[in-house]
Order: structure tokens, then sequence, then C-alpha cells
């Protein structure tokens, strides 16, 4: 079986000086950290799912996993399905999790946030798009129960924390299509999808209650994607998923925007955007969630070559980051679009400019957490690592010697 073999060394010229880092850096760069820093979250991450390439004969997901870890970052995002492949139909999610080979590879890596688009055993998964049905909603509360009841207890006492969700919701709410501005969804579908969704977060929650277990955690998510749609005044079309089931989930922990229609705006609209997602979100769980509850599932700059997206996606960084979010997630480790550059690893196996852009922040930023806490004996606040992360961007951005593209270094063989 091959592997992926880490390269020499990446050259990056920061702050005038040539700092010759290892391709296995993440890994080696954490070692001499104590147990608080390394577990500390450092918000940049990204996602694995099916690309167009692949370098190696173990399963793609495992490949954008190394990757990840490569990049030192301890993020993942993955799909976990009943039916993970055509090989491969286990009857329930906790059978999927406990048994297939994927799964169980990338669940026992050192990653600490796992965030998943979650799929269903059940018969009937999509039953909530006619609306709410008692015995659906029991049965889809009953198997998000299970499978948290299942990783805390297979995984306690790991530091894990797993996010269960959903793919982009209003494309689930209101179907995909190129005229979204001409529709709304149905009031059943609207109806049925606030049952669902509050049926697992139910199952995610009581399971929580019931179950002994220390340092793991389970929550649940919602992933919007048509926000500013909402926010037309000048359109009969504003019904969302953002404001028509969101504040309606009673206790939801998180939420995840899949942000591609906020890339493009200013400061002051991206803010007015990410104001108008947390204003429909239940506070009932703020008093158990510290800090901000909205997150950046997805975004990237794919339309662009993986020259052109630095600067962007640096950008949209920090303008993410000033507003306060918990995780930023990059999408995505291999490309899957035809013609596009959605990647941090390209058809080459060559890490692009995005890739050492978060290399580098997540090296930096872990040894600034570790100065931080030798200084003052504890660990930065949310709005103080904040300030760390966006002066390392910063510095990035003004530093004329900082190299946009590397020579490629063949990450496999």
């Amino acid at each position: 079986m091959q592997h992926i073999r880490p390269s020499t060394h990446i050259c990056l010229l920061l702050l005038g000086t040539c700092l010759l880092l290892p391709a296995n850096w993440g890994h080696a760069a954490t070692q001499p950290f104590s147990s608080d820093v390394l577990s500390y979250n450092l918000r940049l991450g990204s996602q694995g799912f099916d690309g167009n390439y692949q370098f190696t004969t173990n399963k793609i997901n495992i490949e954008s996993a190394r990757h990840l870890l490569r990049m030192g970052s301890d993020i993942v995002k993955l799909r976990l399905h009943p039916k993970p492949d055509k090989q491969s139909t286990y009857s329930t999610l906790v059978e999927a999790a406990n048994n297939y080979p994927e799964y169980t590879r990338i669940l026992d890596m050192p990653f600490r946030h796992y965030f998943f688009w979650t799929g269903s055993a059940l018969k009937d998964g999509d039953w909530w798009k006619r609306g709410p049905h008692a015995e659906h909603e029991k049965e889809t509360y009953t198997e998000m129960y299970e499978l948290t009841k299942n990783m805390l207890t297979r995984y306690n006492n790991s530091g894990k924390k797993f996010y269960f969700g959903n793919w982009e919701g209003d494309w689930l709410l209101m179907g995909t299509g190129n005229t979204p501005e001409k529709r709304n969804p149905t009031q059943e579908a609207i109806e049925g999808m606030t049952a669902w969704l509050n049926a697992r977060q139910s199952g995610v929650d009581d399971a929580t209650r019931d179950t002994p277990h220390q340092n793991v955690a389970v929550f649940f998510y919602v992933e919007i994607n048509r926000v500013r749609d909402a926010m037309r005044t000048q359109t009969a079309c504003t019904n969302r998923l953002v404001n028509t089931v969101l504040p309606r989930i009673k206790n939801l922990d998180y939420v995840s925007y899949s942000s591609y229609d906020a890339q493009s705006l200013n400061d002051a609209e991206f803010v007015k955007t990410m104001n108008y997602i947390e204003a429909h979100i239940c506070t009932n769980k703020n008093s158990k969630l510290s800090g901000k509850r909205l997150f950046i599932g997805e975004y990237g700059f794919g339309s662009k070559t993986p020259e052109e997206q630095l600067e962007p996606t640096r950008t949209y960084m920090m303008r993410a980051l000033r507003w306060g979010v918990p995780f930023m997630l990059f999408w995505q480790v291999y490309n899957n679009e035809p013609n596009r550059h959605f990647c941090l690893v390209d058809e080459q196996g060559a890490d692009t400019p995005c890739f050492l852009l978060h290399a580098d922040s997540l090296v930096r930023a872990r040894r600034e957490v570790a100065h931080f806490k030798e200084k003052l004996g504890r660990l930065p606040t949310d709005h103080e690592y904040t300030a760390i992360l966006l002066n390392i961007l910063e510095q990035q951005a003004n530093n004329p010697h900082f190299q946009t593209r590397i020579p490629p270094q063949k990450t496999v063989k």
C-alpha cells in the first residue's frame, strides 16, 4: 500500500527569515507543547469529500485527512453515511462509524474536531419534505441518540469533539437549481424540516445527558447557504432556512454557513449578514456554549487559479475571524469540480499557496498560544486569540517576501 510521502522541506520567507519546515511539521511542531495548548482551538481547517484525483491506493478521504494533519490542522470535515460506498451497506450509522475502515482510520487519527454531513439509515430519510410525521420524528431522534451515545462511549476521555449536521440546508429545503431567487420552499417542507432538525438535536442532547462521559463531546449543527436571499427587500422569494426554520430549532448547538453568497461582500455587508444569521439563532444554549455559535462551514475561490486565490482567501479569513467565528473551513483538500481549483493540494500533488497560508498560520498560532501561556500563566481568551491570528495573517499580507507560489513539492510517491 502506498502512503503519502512528506516532502523534504517547504521554504517560507517570513519577515525576512527563511524558515525550513518539514512537510510533517504539523506533528513535529506540537510535541513540546502542553496538553491544553495542543487542544486549543486554532479555528482553521478544511474538509475531504470526493475529489477528481488521488495519488495512493488508500481511500481518497484518508489521503485528504493526512494532508490536513500535515498542514497542522486538528479539524476535519467529511461525510458519515450508512452506505459509504457501493460495496458497503450498514444497517445503522453506529454500525458504519464503528466498522467502515475509512471512518475508523480517520476517527483514530489525532484530530480533535470532527464535522460530519450526517446521513440516515432510515428507510425514508427524506420524510420531512412532506411535513411533520410523529413516527418518523421518533425514529430520527433514536438514530441520533444512539449515534451520540456510541461516540461518547467509544471515544470517552479522548479529547475529541464531534459535530453532526447536514449539507447545505437551503438546497435540501427548496431543491437545487439556477433560479433560487424565483422560488420559495413549500410550507410542508418548512414544517417538516423544523420537526426533523429538532428531533436530531433532541437526540444529541438527551444522549449527552444520559451517557456517562468525560473529555469528549458531541454537538449538532444546521448548515445554511442562501442567507442573502432572505435579506432581499425587493422580491417575494425570501423564505429560506435562516428565517423560516432556524429560529424554531429551540436548543440548537451551532450553525454552519456555507458562505459563497457572502464572499464578495464588503466588510460592512459581511458583518450585517453574520449578524442577521446570529439574530435568528435561538439563545437557549448561550449559557452552555460560550462564544459564537456560528461558523464558516464552506468557503473558497475555486474559479480563480491557485495563485490568484491567496489574497482573497486571506482577506476573507481575516474578515470572518474579526467577526468571531469559532471555525473556518476551506473547501477543500482535493478539487471536485471540472475546470475549477477548489483545492489545497493540486492535480500534480503539489501544495497550493492556500495550503501554505494555512500551514504557516497554524504552526505560528500554536507557538503564539504556547508563548502566551508561558508569559501570562493562562490560555488566550477568544478575543485575545483572534488578535494573535489576525496579526499573523497581517504579517503575511504585508511581507513582500512571502512567496505566493512555492516550487512544486510532491507530497506523494
